[in-house]
C-alpha cells in the first residue's frame, strides 16, 4: 500500500493535541500519522495503564482525532481511525 504524503497547516496540531490528550490519561502514543490525503488517520499505542481495557483506549484515540480534527478545523477522517495498540 502506498500512502501519498498530505500536509495541512494544522495537522501538526492535531497529532500534538492528541497525543496530549491520551499522555493525560497514561496512555503512551509513538505515531500519529494522515493516510490518503486525510481520508484516514493512523495512531500506535505503545503502552496503557491496567485501569483502562482495550476498548477504553480504542474509544479514547477516537474521540481525540475527531476532537482535535474539529478543534483546528482539519478534515475528519472519513473512512476511519487506524489504531494499532503494540505493548
Amino acid at each position: 500500500m502506498t500512502t501519498i504524503p498530505h500536509t495541512h497547516p494544522s495537522e501538526a496540531l492535531v497529532r500534538s493535541g492528541v497525543v496530549g490528550a491520551l499522555a493525560a490519561r497514561g496512555v503512551v502514543v509513538t505515531s500519529v500519522e494522515v493516510l490518503f490525503d486525510g481520508l484516514e488517520w493512523a495512531v500506535t499505542v505503545s503502552s496503557f495503564p491496567p485501569g483502562l481495557s482495550e476498548t477504553d483506549v480504542r474509544v479514547a484515540v477516537w474521540t481525540a482525532v475527531l476532537n482535535y480534527t474539529a478543534v483546528y478545523d482539519v478534515p475528519a477522517p472519513r473512512d476511519g481511525v487506524r489504531i494499532s495498540i503494540t505493548g
